[in-house]
């Protein structure tokens, strides 16, 4: 069962990112379309009220022009007279339109008021509009007569253009955009889609191990942005499990040199082919180098273990003078021993920081017990103590061989500084850095690497000041 749950794992996976892409292109149709039936329905409904209004002019225009033909119709006699007449007749029956004459004195229309056709007695015409239980009603009056007045009354709600026919338009309008606007959307879900699979594919040969992908940006912007990151992951991961590995073979030869030493002293022992005089000499040299061996995995252990809640670190007001006099008692003598000079400069005057004096003391042993390995015999290391407004530090040189400046950059990863320059020089297994590195962190401070004035590397380790 536990060798099918990985296979479980990526079927799952494979299943939730079929039906995303899915979701992705129906979204993206169903999203246009009701995008473009808003704004046909939207258009629709903004272009109502303007052009009912239109038909209204249109309607008021065509009923002016009745009244005047109707006023010029009265006017004239003869046969020719009649046959414009019945037309005219014929045309505000087919219209709707109702004739009504008026005097002066007399009665005006049922719902018409006096004071609405009273500017025709003056004026020769009259042109309004009046309601009458909810309907209203257009009106053109011509004065045709000195005491008599023609009037032609016609409801609004007769029009050339429906409602009907209006909506039907809009619904055509509708059908069309809603039709035109999924084929569109598929064609966009299918572009979009279409490299987002690729970046799904690339990002599964990732999780296989497949370090030499490279995707060609392509798509939208954002998408086009989401390749050139999977590229940089993937040149991210092929460094990082590069630096891995080294880290693991440098880490792997440090453990074996010890342990052969140990095991072979012990098997010379138990062959008992050790002369008495040596036995204590032996013995010596492989406790040196089991407590070589126990500093190394306590180092690793440490590293291993900076990135957890539980790793102890007591943070208080230290005195960094103090911290950096304490080694100064085990270092001079360890390098008088490999004949390097050993100085340590500490300031007369307080250098209070927060940190934990014990991992400082640590920082110290790993900075020192790397240059040691490095500096020749005849050079010298130095262990400063200093303040640097407002934070102290502490600071290890030494006259060794020295770092470029891409050395620099990458002084604090575990193993870079031994994979380039395993076989050129005496170096370590880069544990040592990458421990003052995280444990400054830590710390709350900084770590830092360039170049000493005497000739060989300079790390620095800062600390935030003591309170008050």
């Amino acid at each position: 069962m536990p060798s099918d749950a990985p296979n479980e794992v990526l079927t799952e996976t494979a299943s939730i990112d079929s039906h995303s892409r899915a979701s992705l292109g129906l979204r993206t149709v169903l999203v246009t379309t009701l995008v473009a039936l808003l704004a046909v329905l939207m258009t629709g409904l903004a272009a109502l009220p303007l052009l009912r209004d239109a038909e209204l002019r249109d309607q008021r225009r065509q009923l002016s022009q009745l009244a005047d033909a109707a006023a010029a119709s009265t006017q004239t006699s003869g046969p020719v007279s009649d046959q414009i007449q019945e037309r005219l007749i014929g045309t505000l029956r087919q219209e709707q339109v109702s004739l009504a004459l008026i005097t002066p004195n007399g009665t005006t229309p049922d719902g018409l008021s006096a004071t609405t056709v009273a500017p025709i007695w003056t004026t020769g015409k009259v042109s309004s509009t009046y309601s009458v239980d909810g309907q209203s009603y257009m009106l053109e009056g011509r004065l045709i007569a000195q005491d008599t007045a023609l009037l032609l009354i016609q409801p609004t709600s007769v029009s050339g253009f429906g409602l009907r026919e209006l909506w039907g338009r809009i619904g055509m309008a509708i059908v069309i955009g809603g039709v035109l606007a999924a084929i569109a959307g598929a064609l966009l879900a299918r572009r979009v889609t279409r490299p987002l699979r690729a970046l799904v594919n690339a990002a599964r040969r990732l999780q296989a191990g497949d370090r030499n992908l490279r995707l060609e940006p392509e798509g939208p912007v954002e998408v086009a942005e989401l390749a050139v990151a999977l590229n940089q992951l993937g040149d991210s991961l092929a460094t990082s499990e590069a630096r891995q590995r080294d880290f693991l073979l440098s880490v792997s030869h440090e453990l074996r040199t010890p342990m052969t030493s140990i095991g072979g002293y012990a098997e010379a022992l138990a062959d008992g082919v050790v002369p008495a005089g040596d036995v204590e000499r032996v013995a010596s040299t492989m406790l040196s180098e089991t407590h070589r061996l126990d500093a190394l995995i306590a180092d690793l252990l440490d590293l291993a273990r900076l990135g957890a809640v539980e790793f102890p670190v007591d943070i208080v007001e230290v005195d960094l003078r103090d911290v950096a006099l304490a080694a100064d008692e085990v270092w001079s003598d360890r390098c008088a021993a490999e004949g390097v000079d050993w100085y340590c400069h500490v300031p007369q005057r307080p250098v209070l920081v927060r940190c934990d004096p014990s991992r400082a003391r640590q920082i110290i042993d790993n900075l020192v017990a790397n240059a040691l390995r490095v500096t020749p015999a005849g050079h010298p290391i130095i262990l400063q103590v200093a303040l640097d407004p407002p934070v102290g530090y502490l600071e290890v040189r030494d006259g060794g061989p020295g770092l470029s400046d891409s050395d620099l950059e990458v002084a604090f990863e575990p193993a870079e500084l031994y994979s380039r320059y395993r076989g050129l020089r005496q170096v370590g297994t880069g544990v040592g850095l990458a421990l003052v590195g995280r444990l400054a962190e830590r710390l709350g401070g900084q770590a830092s690497a360039g170049h000493a004035p005497e000739g060989g590397a300079c790390f620095r380790v800062s600390f935030p000041p003591a309170s008050g």
